[in-house]
């Protein structure tokens, strides 16, 4: 009894002085599993929210990113006792009607750093490659932001690292491997373009048998992962794109709304060599603007509600397939991290081209 009542009052301590030892594993009636969480709440309505605690990072996630079914164990708005909202205690359990997937595991530490560079000549043309290491990250965008198939913002874990072209693949990557070049805007500098899905994955089937290595197209999950480079803004560079930062159309009205050359993103109408702008954080080039970048994902406009924490692959199945980033024509405003955008596997316009991945 005495036990139960320290927990109790532990429990119900403000979150921002959890002790080590207070951490505890809970998951909800549902079955949905939440690793090491406590519930906290202000006299603000607005400011209620789910803390959640993974190793050493606190990550406080707003009540509205709930699902639906899980919301219903928060009464009246006020949390005062985790029981009350349908929590158990699972600390020692593997309860078995949590698939393992819906529970994020921890990074895998792979001895690399962060957009570590490696080289690999590939029937007598160059990739290169950074390192994505594996971590956690929040996907999607902050509440009020962003549009509706980007919510609610989740946390999800990559548990393994993985390789991926510092730049859009090229065309004289492509022309090397497939004898043609489908694109409209054409130099070898210039990234491939009018290609569909099913074209990329051709590519990927074909580059993996020459070199050796497992190469794909990355998951929606890897590209925002790897876009953000650590990131939590709108864009890898920050909340804007003023500067000249992105091959984009800057001069519509959500752009620039300022006669300050600064503020304004010059529209060249036209894709630009690879690796023309500064890359983000892990040395990625072209990851806002220049084409949109095909994912491997099948698309789910509320696929976020329901994707599992560790390692999303996308929807088992679907009509149209993901791609990312932006392009050329396309305002600021489309060349978010968060940005999902997605069409027919057999689509192919000169906005539109893709990255490699490999996991080793």
């Amino acid at each position: 009894m005495k036990k139960a009542l320290i927990l109790l009052f532990l429990l119900t301590l403000p979150t921002l002085i959890f002790a080590e030892e207070t951490l505890r594993t809970w998951r909800s009636k549902t079955g949905v599993a939440i690793i090491e969480a406590a519930w906290d709440s202000t006299n603000d309505p607005s400011e209620e929210f789910v803390f959640l605690l993974k190793g050493e990072r606190r990550y406080r996630i707003p009540l509205e990113n709930l699902s639906e079914e899980d919301k219903k164990y928060v009464s009246d708005g006020r949390m005062r006792k985790l029981a009350e909202f349908g929590l158990v205690d699972v600390t020692n359990e593997t309860p078995k009607d949590v698939r393992p997937q819906e529970v994020a595991s921890p990074p895998v530490s792979d001895g690399r750093s962060a957009g570590e560079r490696m080289v690999r000549t590939i029937w007598g043309v160059e990739y290169a490659f950074r390192w994505c290491p594996a971590g956690s990250f929040m996907m999607g965008s902050p509440p009020g932001g962003g549009q509706p198939s980007e919510n609610p913002q989740h946390l999800v874990t990559l548990t393994k690292g993985f390789w991926m072209l510092e730049t859009e693949v090229t065309q004289a990557m492509w022309e090397r491997v497939m004898g043609s070049n489908p694109s409209h805007f054409k130099r070898s500098n210039l990234p491939v373009e009018s290609v569909n899905w099913l074209d990329c994955t051709r590519f990927c089937e074909k580059i993996s048998e020459l070199s050796g290595l497992k190469i794909q197209l990355p998951t929606e999950a890897q590209w925002e992962y790897a876009c953000r480079a650590g990131t939590t803004t709108a864009f890898s560079f920050g909340n804007t794109l003023f500067g000249g930062k992105a091959n984009c159309d800057g001069n519509s009205p959500d752009d620039a709304n300022s006669l300050d050359s600064t503020k304004i993103i010059i529209n060249i109408k036209r894709t630009t060599p690879v690796g023309s702008y500064s890359p983000n954080a892990w040395g990625l080039y072209d990851m806002h603007g220049n084409v949109w970048e095909w994912c491997s994902d099948w698309y789910g406009s509320g696929y976020y509600a329901t994707s599992p924490t560790s390692d999303p692959n996308g929807p088992e199945s679907g009509s149209q397939r993901v791609f990312r980033g932006g392009s050329w024509g396309n305002s600021a405003e489309f060349c978010r991290s968060a940005l999902r955008r997605c069409d027919d596997p057999t689509y192919s316009c000169d906005h539109v081209g893709f990255r490699l991945i490999f996991v080793p």
